[in-house]
């Protein structure tokens, strides 16, 4: 669920790209003063078909003496977001504003109010909340750099494989280690090679051997509390399988960065506005989270 607060007096209409976007779950608050309230067909018919729930809010632009009031919409804008933070639990609250200015209210939220239960952010238009930030580039590894084994290392791999999943236990000798057993073992039949060995090259039998690239998937932390299980799963909201809480878990706790964070988000859910969905709940709380993780840990 997501809550946006529109600034139209700043944004205009540019600021609700990506209404159509909005789901039934989400609620659109837009507020306008008589000053600025043009509104085009168009717009009118976006409005009429959004799933979301629309609510137009007119403020006051002067105060019971008619004296005007600088920034009138943005105090009262912030005035119903306060008001939100306090009643609202497990949503992602949204200031569509290109206004500097609400920075400092934001700013207060993350130092004094912040929880696990509401977040808040400012975006210039709805759009822009759902989108993940670019990904960091990442130097690929070359071929010059892939993994080199030598005779010796290969001895003791291939022993190791031997007794393990053989259930063999060879008699190294002067002039007979592993490997050469590992030779004699599978020349006759190459198919009973291990997908490793034979990945690497045309002949499993060379001395230079790249193992076979498998992506990196992140493994759920086995120490995981029942305070950081339930704040993760409060932020992914109902319905969310274990597995994925788990998952998210132990992507924040192994993420260092943000963008590290989004890029595990972005390999998981391999959706890219699922992915920023999350990310965006996740963004204010991440270095709490970490906080709380490496507590779990300790404990």
């Amino acid at each position: 669920m997501a809550i946006y607060m529109v600034d139209y007096e700043n944004v205009y209409i540019e600021g609700l790209t990506g209404l159509d976007q909005l789901t039934e779950e989400d609620i659109l608050h837009i507020f306008y003063t008589q000053n600025r309230c043009g509104l085009t067909f168009a717009l009118y018919e976006q409005l009429i078909r959004c799933r979301a729930k629309v609510e137009l809010n007119e403020v006051a632009v002067s105060d019971k003496n008619g004296d005007p009031v600088k920034n009138a919409l943005d105090i009262q804008l912030m005035m119903y977001a306060g008001y939100l933070i306090g009643t609202c639990e497990h949503t992602a609250l949204y200031i569509v504003s290109k206004d500097k200015d609400f920075g400092l209210g934001v700013r207060f939220f993350e130092q004094y109010l912040s929880d696990a239960s509401v977040t808040l952010e400012i975006v210039p238009s709805i759009a822009a909340s759902m989108l993940a930030p670019e990904p960091e580039p990442v130097e690929e590894e070359s071929l010059a750099d892939a993994v080199m084994y030598n005779a010796s290392e290969l001895d003791e791999i291939v022993d190791a494989y031997l007794r393990e999943t053989l259930c063999e236990a060879p008699q190294p000798t002067e002039t007979k280690g592993g490997f050469a057993m590992f030779c004699d073992r599978f020349a006759k039949d190459p198919k009973e090679m291990p997908a490793p060995f034979l990945a690497g090259a045309a002949d499993p039998f060379t001395a230079r051997i790249v193992p076979e690239e498998i992506p990196v998937q992140p493994q759920p932390d086995p120490m995981i509390s029942v305070q950081y299980h339930n704040t993760v799963r409060n932020l992914l909201g109902k319905g969310t399988d274990e597995e994925t809480i788990t998952m998210v878990c132990d992507m924040i706790s192994s993420s260092e960065s943000l963008a590290a964070f989004n890029n595990a988000l972005t390999s998981y859910y391999r959706d890219g506005k699922k992915a920023g969905a999350v990310y965006h709940k996740f963004k204010p709380k991440f270095e709490n989270l970490r906080h709380l993780s490496r507590a779990a840990r300790r404990g």
